[in-house]
């Protein structure tokens, strides 16, 4: 057999008119091949779903037939078609090729010629949508999460339009389909927005096309109210509460004023809205109370159509509240049944209120006085404190003021003791622990006690006056070495203990410091030692030490391991520490002096020169 290649022309052998086809050894004859057609001759047109994809094939003769293969080793066709009498095309028609682009197979099948090879040809991907341009998107952010909306220019009609929230196109916000073209754009209603701001993703489907590819687009968040100025905030803090509030002024109609108690809170203490043809907003709250000082409330405006404002912290002033009554002022008489109690409170103003409670939480009254014109006192009577010493709590509430905190007063019993005088109680705050508390004006047996506040339960001290005395010494360890006070009370026989009477005393004797003109500081260059520094004034008893510096605890050492201290001898009014390891390089010390009986002196500070 010879095959000879073209288009429609076909090279037979004759012979004697008769067309010879080979003989093979089996004696079976075969119909040469088709011409398969060429690339060129191909024509795919791969349509959107769920439209029918077609492949057309051209420069045919009637009844050639066409099919289409999805690969080159498939044994069924996709499709086939018969090119009709009077045509040069066949039409095959496939399913679906695939939204995306690809390859597919073709033969050509001539009358009495066997099936061609199969012809590769490619075909683009179904037809996308051209994606809208970022510039075409405008995005309108209303505030209070509804009527967002997202207008996109240049559209046709029937285009659809579909806004997300991210890149995959996982969450949709809204979509629309263009009903008529339109200068002003088409707008999609979406779902609420991030009123900070953000970014969506806009696509474009065209009639007959794929879903075009997301374009990006950033949005500003919702629009935000101006805050007040400072300067029109005006807190009220009235006395008592019941009228506080909040004025702001320089609104417009429809305004809202939120008032927070912090900058953070998520719940305001009160709102208000301004009124019709009114530019103030005057707004009652209940102001937060708190001990002393300047505290701050923080307000908001919301426009209409806007977001809520910043908050702007206002400082106000508190309301002032009343001192408290020292305990040294409150007098507690407490006389045998039948006869009213009195407390007596001094050094008040005119106006003042005194009341007293039973307990430091009860809000009841068990009595109260006024302090009236030309006086500085208030007395109170009480039918009766009862038998037995207690306490009272005593406030006072002054003009334009507050109540007091209670100041906590102990009463002495009944038939109590009669109190000592504070021109009989003397006291000595000795150095360290051998502190002594002395009253006179007492009778043999009198049991004197000593406290260290007017509400401590235990004494730090007592004793009691020997026959034949009028007088005893209560030896005990005052609380601190500076001044404070005592509180001591007397005890007679078959009487209750007697009320406690106040002693301040003094702080504990400090030894002068000594003069740095006193102080001599022999350097020296002798590598074996002689350092030495000598205090000049002092008296037998007085004792020296030296430290390197202002705060340390322990003096400096010596060469030898030891403080660097000394005390002058019986005769003498010096003192000398040898063996420093001063700096060769000069330096400086600090000097005490600790007389006898008195606690250690200040820091005298003394320069030294270099070796």
């Amino acid at each position: 057999m010879i095959r000879m290649q073209g288009k429609r022309t076909l090279v037979r052998l004759l012979l004697s008119g008769t067309l010879l086809l080979p003989i093979l050894p089996t004696g079976l004859a075969y119909a040469a091949s088709s011409v398969p057609p060429a690339p060129s001759a191909i024509r795919v047109d791969n349509k959107l779903a769920p439209s029918v994809d077609t492949v057309v094939v051209s420069g045919l003769s009637p009844g050639d037939v066409v099919k289409v293969y999805a690969d080159g080793g498939a044994a069924a066709p996709l499709g086939t078609a018969t090119v009709s009498s009077g045509s040069t095309s066949a039409t095959v028609s496939v399913n679906q090729l695939g939204a995306l682009g690809g390859h597919i197979y073709v033969t050509l099948t001539q009358p009495s010629y066997s099936e061609s090879r199969r012809i590769v040809k490619s075909f683009p991907a179904e037809p996308i949508s051209t994606a809208p341009a970022a510039t075409s998107i405008r995005v309108s952010n209303q505030a209070g999460g509804s009527g967002d909306q997202v207008t996109v220019l240049g559209l046709h009609t029937g285009d659809q339009v579909k806004v997300y929230s991210d890149s995959t196109k996982r969450t949709m916000l809204g979509s629309g389909t263009v009903s008529r073209a339109t200068t002003d754009g088409t707008v999609i209603s979406v779902s609420p927005l991030d009123s900070a701001g953000g970014v969506i993703f806009v696509t474009v489907t065209e009639q007959g096309k794929r879903e075009s590819r997301p374009t990006e687009k950033a949005y500003e968040g919702e629009a935000v109210s101006a805050k007040p100025l400072i300067s029109q905030i005006n807190v009220v803090n009235e006395l008592g509460g019941s009228s506080d509030r909040v004025i702001v002024s320089g609104l417009k109609p429809g305004d809202t004023v939120k008032v927070y108690e912090s900058d953070r809170s998520a719940t305001p203490l009160a709102q208000k809205t301004v009124a019709p043809g009114s530019t103030v907003a005057d707004v009652p709250v209940a102001i937060p109370s708190t001990d002393a000082g300047k505290q701050s409330l923080y307000v908001s405006v919301t426009s209409p159509l806007l977001r809520e404002s910043g908050r702007v912290a206002k400082q106000y002033r508190l309301e002032p509240v009343t001192s408290a009554v020292a305990p040294g002022t409150i007098v507690v008489t407490n006389e045998e049944a039948g006869t009213e109690d009195r407390i007596e409170v001094i050094g008040l103003q005119y106006g003042d209120v005194v009341k007293v409670y039973g307990s430091p939480t009860d809000s009841l009254v068990i009595g109260s006085a006024s302090v009236g014109a030309d006086s500085s006192r208030a007395v109170i009577r009480i039918s009766q404190l009862g038998r037995e010493a207690g306490y009272v709590y005593v406030t006072v509430t002054s003009q334009g003021k507050t109540e007091s905190g209670r100041t906590m007063k102990v009463y002495a019993a009944e038939q109590a003791s009669a109190a000592p005088s504070r021109e009989d109680i003397r006291v000595n705050n000795g150095v360290g622990a051998n502190d002594t508390v002395t009253v006179t004006g007492l009778q043999p047996g009198d049991l004197v006690k000593v406290y260290a506040d007017e509400t401590a339960s235990g004494a730090i001290g007592s004793a009691v006056a020997a026959n034949g005395s009028t007088s005893a010494v209560v030896s005990t360890a005052l609380p601190s070495s500076g001044y404070g006070i005592v509180y001591v009370t007397v005890t007679r026989a078959l009487e209750e203990e007697s009320a406690r009477t106040p002693k301040i005393y003094n702080a504990e004797p400090v030894t002068l410091p000594v003069s740095a003109n006193l102080i001599r500081v022999v350097n020296s260059t002798d590598t074996s030692g002689s350092d030495e520094v000598s205090v000049l004034g002092l008296q037998a008893g007085d004792t020296v030490k030296i430290y390197w510096d202002a705060t340390s605890l322990t003096p400096m050492q010596t060469l030898l391991g030891t403080d660097a201290v000394a005390t002058v001898s019986e005769g003498s009014s010096v003192a000398t520490i040898s063996r420093l390891p001063l700096k060769s390089a000069g330096g400086t010390l600090y000097v005490t002096v600790t007389s006898i009986e008195r606690r250690e002196s200040g820091r005298t500070l003394k320069v030294y020169e270099a070796e």
